[in-house]
């Protein structure tokens, strides 16, 4: 049970039953954080962009302190600032363990185009992050939804993932798809920044998907929708309230409780089958000096209560996505996909030893090591 101060947030008895599902559970969960850097966010001067900088450091600290990772994904304006200013804390968190993406404010008001039009958008978005991480410390994009298709424009600039989806990727999507009364007026101005699909176990599964046309699975499609998300961490209580949500809200016990509901719902709910990917939004707004017990409170609360029991293990959206693949592919001992577990899986392993979930981590238990080598030698190819 999650202490009062760490987020209590169910029953004794709903606490045996998420247990007595994941022990029957044979797929993963891996737990996800992103950070929006907005294409709102000016960066005029050295210090406004070192007010940001600074607080993305101090959050990968009291991250790394409890074995957890964040995901920073950011529109133009950051990168460029990085650039600029000559600090690339995006270089910084690659290097540190965490992860890296695009985020692409555009689309929701934007006229409808082909994809390949429309993928210029992204292509632009993405440059300023490749010059500073590289491509492959580059592969999935959050935003661009609109009446366009946000998953072959997405796929088309390179992306092979998208991290989080919300109610603008229905503005894509014929009416029949949609909820009664969906039309894009309503999106746009009542629901846009719903976590989708709206089905929470649904939500919880990635997917391949060939076009934004649905939320329906398409095996074999190269692009994956990996989502999962479940709010925005200092908005749960206004969420719940239905209350308007002020430039800076505060970051409550609230938010904290509800955000463990959160969680323990999902883990209630989620197809015990099938890989699993949890995500919450940690806003720039919530990384402040002042908000470090409520963040402490969810980390600690997460690794204590989840993540050492074995509900749950950390990632990054990349590493996320690389478990995924590695779960769907049915031979998780076969890193290299050849249809063999063979040397090249071997030293892929060894290369990857002591890192988090993703490639390697063949048990999904959150790390690389003996248990995973074990598992590889037994799976070993004639």
């Amino acid at each position: 049970m999650n202490a009062m101060t760490q987020g209590q947030s169910i029953t004794a008895l709903t606490m045996a039953l998420v247990g007595a599902t994941l022990a029957a559970a044979d797929a993963p969960v891996v737990m996800t954080t992103f950070t929006h850097m907005e294409g709102s966010f000016q960066y005029p001067s050295l210090a406004a962009f070192q007010a940001h900088a600074s607080k993305l450091r101090a959050a990968m600290s009291l991250f790394e302190e409890y074995g957890a990772r964040m995901t920073i994904e950011t529109e133009k304006s950051f990168a460029n600032a990085c650039s600029t200013y000559g600090d690339n804390v995006l270089a910084e968190a690659v290097a540190r363990g965490h992860g890296v993406g695009t985020h692409c404010d555009f689309g929701m008001n934007s006229a409808p185009t082909t994809p390949e039009l429309y993928a210029l958008n992204f292509l632009a978005n993405r440059a300023p992050v490749d010059a500073l991480v590289g491509p492959t410390n580059n592969r999935h994009c959050s935003g661009g939804m609109g009446e366009s298709d946000w998953i072959q424009a997405a796929s088309i600039a390179g992306f092979a993932f998208r991290s989080e989806a919300v109610a603008l990727g229905y503005l894509s999507m014929p009416m029949e798809v949609r909820p009664p009364g969906w039309t894009n007026q309503y999106i746009r101005t009542v629901v846009s920044h719903e976590p989708c699909p709206l089905d929470l176990a649904d939500r919880l599964k990635p997917r391949r998907l060939a076009n934004a046309l649905n939320w329906d699975a398409d095996p074999g499609a190269a692009h994956v929708l990996i989502g999962g998300g479940l709010g925005r961490i200092d908005i749960f209580e206004e969420s719940a309230n239905g209350s308007p949500v002020g430039q800076n809200p505060p970051f409550t016990q609230q938010d904290v409780d509800l955000f463990f509901a959160a969680v323990d719902e999902a883990l209630l709910v989620r197809d015990q089958t099938h890989f699993a990917k949890v995500l919450v939004h940690f806003a720039i707004g919530a990384l402040d000096a002042a908000d470090e017990f409520r963040i402490r409170q969810v980390l600690g609360g997460l690794r204590t209560s989840y993540v050492i029991p074995g509900m749950m293990v950390w990632g990054t959206q990349g590493q996320a996505y690389d478990a995924f693949v590695q779960w769907e592919s049915g031979e998780p001992s076969d890193l290299d996909g050849n249809g063999l577990v063979d040397g090249a899986d071997l030293a892929g392993l060894l290369a990857r030893w002591g890192y988090g979930t993703g490639i390697g981590d063949i048990n999904f238990d959150g790390v690389v090591d003996g248990a995973d080598l074990g598992q590889m030698l037994a799976d070993w190819s004639p």
